[in-house]
C-alpha cells in the first residue's frame, strides 16, 4: 500500500511517504545497512535530541496519520485505518435501575499495564475489568433523581489485523514524584486468542488468534540505554534481531524469555548479559509488541513484487547511486 501512494513530485525529507518508499526500497535491493534520516528528517525531528522526545507510540502515531492523509483519493486509501484500526466500548451499566449508555472509540494502540500482572492474557483480563462506582462515586444516570450504583468497563468489539500492544514499563511513581522503569517479569506467548475479550455484540465469525510478529526492547534504566527490535518477516522464516546496523538471526528464547523482565539466574543469563555470580534484575525487556491475526498473515506477509515497485522510485534512486 505504501508504494501506492503517488510521491513523484515530493521531496524525501518533506515528505514521509516519499522517505518511508525510499527506506522500503533500499532494504530490499541492498545488502548493507540503511540510514533513516530522511525518514525522522520528514517527520520535522530533524535533531538527535528532538527525536529522543518522542517514543515509540507517538512515533506511530505520526508515521499512521502522515501516510493516510497522504493516502486520501488513491488506490491506498484508508488501508492504514485497515490494518490498524480497532474499535472499543466504554460502558456505565446501572446495577439496580435499566439504565446502561455506552460510547464506541477507535484505536491504533493498546496500552496495558505490566505492574500486577504476570502475563500478556493478565494485562488484559486488567484491561476489561469492570469498576465498581458506589458511594461517594455513584454514577448520574439519566432519567433518574438519585445517584445510582454501576458497574463502569471497556470491551472490545474488534481487534484489528495488526495490533500493537504498548507495555506499561515507565510510570510516574507517586511516592517518589519522579518517572521509573518497571522491570517485572511479564510473560507474552508466540500465540494468544483473543475472543474473550470481545463484547456480545461482537463478529465471531472468524477466529481471533494472534501470531507474535515483532517484539520491540528497551535495555537499560530511565535515564539511558538501548532500544532494539526483533522480527519475523516472514510467515515461515526466522526471527530476526535489527540492532542498529546489525542484522542477525536470534532464538526464540531470545525473542521471549531473554525479554520478558523480573530477574535473571546466573545458571542460564541471557544472551546480552555477562554472568555475575548472582541473581538480579533484568534491565532489557518488551516494552511494545506487534501481533498479526493468523487468519491474514499471507496476505499481510505477502512478497513485494518488482512489479509493486514505482517505476519513479526505482528511476530515481538508480540515477542517485551513478
Amino acid at each position: 500500500a505504501v508504494y501506492q501512494i503517488p510521491t513523484e513530485t515530493d521531496e524525501p525529507t518533506k515528505s514521509v511517504a516519499l522517505a518511508l518508499q525510499r527506506v522500503f526500497y533500499q532494504l530490499q535491493t541492498s545488502d548493507t545497512p540503511i540510514g533513516t534520516t530522511e525518514l525522522t528528517k520528514s517527520f520535522g525531528w530533524d535533531s538527535y535530541e528532538s527525536f529522543m522526545q518522542h517514543d515509540v507510540q507517538e512515533f506511530n502515531r505520526v508515521l499512521q496519520d502522515n501516510l493516510e492523509g497522504k493516502m486520501k483519493n488513491t488506490k491506498a486509501e484508508a488501508a492504514i485505518s485497515k490494518l490498524f484500526l480497532g474499535k472499543m466500548r466504554s460502558y456505565v451499566k446501572c446495577v439496580h435501575v435499566p439504565y446502561q449508555s455506552s460510547r464506541v472509540e477507535d484505536y491504533c494502540d493498546i496500552q496495558l499495564n505490566v505492574k500486577g500482572c504476570k502475563t500478556l492474557r493478565d494485562s488484559f483480563k486488567d484491561y476489561v475489568q469492570e469498576e465498581t462506582l458506589d458511594g461517594e462515586n455513584k454514577y448520574k444516570a439519566e432519567g433518574y433523581d438519585e445517584l445510582q450504583e454501576a458497574k463502569k468497563g471497556v470491551i472490545f468489539d474488534t481487534f484489528p489485523p495488526v495490533l500493537h500492544l504498548q507495555l506499561k514499563r515507565f510510570e510516574y511513581d507517586i511516592q517518589k514524584d519522579a518517572m521509573i522503569k518497571i522491570n517485572d517479569r511479564h510473560e507474552f506467548p508466540m500465540e494468544i486468542d483473543l475472543e474473550e475479550f470481545l463484547s456480545s455484540e461482537a463478529d465471531r465469525s472468524q477466529p481471533h488468534k494472534y501470531l507474535l510478529h515483532g517484539v520491540l526492547v528497551h535495555s537499560g534504566d530511565l535515564h539511558g540505554g538501548h532500544y532494539f527490535a526483533l522480527l519475523k518477516p516472514e510467515k515461515d522464516g526466522r526471527w530476526l534481531k535489527f540492532d542498529d546496523d546489525r542484522v542477525t538471526p536470534v532464538t526464540e528464547k531470545e525473542v521471549l524469555e531473554d525479554n520478558y523482565g523480573g530477574e535473571h539466574s546466573t545458571i542460564s543469563p541471557p544472551t546480552n548479559i555477562r554472568p555475575t555470580g548472582k541473581i538480579g534484575k533484568r534491565f532489557t525487556n518488551a516494552y511494545m509488541l506487534v501481533y498479526i491475526r493468523a487468519s491474514a498473515v499471507d496476505e499481510i506477509l505477502a512478497p513485494v513484487l518488482e512489479s509493486d515497485i514505482p517505476e519513479h522510485l526505482r528511476k530515481r534512486l538508480e540515477e542517485e547511486k551513478a
